[in-house]
């Protein structure tokens, strides 16, 4: 993930495959702060796959070299990432918007574990007390960018 032959990137595009919860752990923290547009979340139940496209912010490169915004900030980056989970049976939302297909959720975490009756879920946790919980066979969840990374001021910052 550190390597590019892209002398504008920090590193080249992520591709990560989890598998486990020390897998969720890492997709987790490059995908804090991601922005998901309510419209851009699907569950596909014949495939049993739920997907959605996170504007991520790049946690993972470093400030661009030698460039700043124009208050002299530094300037990172931001992709947008697919995010694929497989085997999901069910899924459960908590405090969704009635229209969420207007509303923009910020990814705070996804974390995953046992629940009742040895249900293995994969919880996407959002600002404002937002949760996606799916209720999966296994644990396969698959982020992808699909676009080169582009410049942005704005960092998120956290308390």
């Amino acid at each position: 993930m550190t390597n590019s032959d892209d002398p504008g990137s920090g590193g080249a595009p992520l591709r990560l495959l989890a598998r486990d919860s020390a897998d969720i752990e890492v997709l987790s923290t490059l995908l804090q702060d991601a922005i998901v547009p309510g419209v851009d979340m699907l569950f596909d139940r014949d495939r049993k796959r739920f997907i959605f496209i996170a504007n991520r912010f790049c946690w993972e490169r470093p400030a661009i070299a030698e460039v700043s915004g124009e208050k002299g900030e530094p300037v990172r980056e931001r992709s947008l990432c697919v995010v694929r989970i497989e085997g999901v049976q069910r899924v459960l939302q908590n405090n969704i918007p009635a229209r969420r297909d207007k509303e923009l959720f910020n990814l705070l975490a996804v974390i995953c574990g046992d629940g009742a009756e040895n249900e293995i879920y994969v919880d996407l946790m959002f600002s404002a007390g937002t949760t996606v919980r799916l209720l999966v066979e296994i644990i396969e969840v698959a982020a992808t960018d699909v676009e080169e990374a582009r410049p942005t001021t704005s960092q998120p910052k956290h308390e």
